[in-house]
């Protein structure tokens, strides 16, 4: 969630009032003004501006008090002396990924359906080490990378 924009709408009512309560402040030179009418005007700007930016600042409170508790808990993740497991390096991913779209970048990684993913195929031990086939690692948790295998050479 972009907050920016919405700090920036803040930002332009409180430049409009500023503006609204400068134009008041020239009238009040003029002669035929009364000052009650000048002191209504000026009272009833402040008030609203104070209405909007108590309200806008009770909202992005709460906001701000969700984002810091579930950046708390991936924050705690990411400093953890425990791997990652699949999942939770998938949620990851998809986290990330999620962010790229809304950015309108290209994926980094693919997530394939259960359907599309390789079969797990068993070994059976005859006496053979049990060491891996050199050769290019199988995707983990279905996850499968666009970028080209020759991208790092």
């Amino acid at each position: 969630m972009e907050k920016a924009h919405l700090y920036e709408a803040l930002y332009l009512v409180n430049h409009g009032i500023d503006e609204a309560v400068r134009g008041v402040q020239r009238l009040k030179k003029s002669p035929k003004l009364f000052m009650e009418s000048y002191h209504k005007s000026m009272a009833g700007l402040e008030r609203r501006r104070s209405i909007i930016n108590l309200q806008f600042m009770l909202e992005m409170r709460k906001l701000e008090e969700n984002d810091e508790s579930y950046f708390e808990e991936e924050f705690n993740v990411w400093l953890s002396d425990e791997p990652l497991t699949n999942d939770e390096i998938c949620q990851l991913m998809r986290g990330v990924e999620r962010e790229r779209k809304l950015e309108g970048k290209p994926p980094l990684v693919q997530f394939l359906t259960r359907s599309k993913r390789p079969k797990k195929t068993t070994k059976k031990s005859e006496g053979h080490s049990s060491r891996k086939v050199s050769g290019s690692p199988t995707p983990a948790s279905g996850v499968k990378s666009t970028e080209p295998e020759d991208a790092h050479a």
